[in-house]
């Protein structure tokens, strides 16, 4: 249930958000990549686990927050570049 409503949470930052499709993208790759490295951490290197995992060994809210993390590094770099979170260049 927290997954779902974190979801929503996360879509809603972004549909509401000035660069939708970008962030979308960015937000579904950065989930992608996240589920892969924990995949590899906690199946093939064994080098962590969690006490209640569902599926591959893996919480659902770890792979939404590898991709507002994701998110995060996005807007922070902007900020950083021009001083507004949502510069469109």
């Amino acid at each position: 249930m927290l997954l779902i409503i974190y979801s929503f949470f996360v879509l809603g930052i972004i549909y509401f958000g000035k660069d939708k499709k970008t962030e979308f993208l960015i937000f579904i790759y950065g989930s992608f990549v996240g589920f892969i490295i924990e995949t590899i951490g906690t199946q093939i290197s064994g080098y962590q686990s969690f006490t209640q995992p569902d599926v591959f060994g893996i919480p659902y809210w770890l792979v939404v927050s590898w991709g507002f993390g994701f998110l995060l590094m996005k807007r922070v770099g902007l900020i950083i570049a021009t001083g507004s979170p949502w510069a469109n260049k």
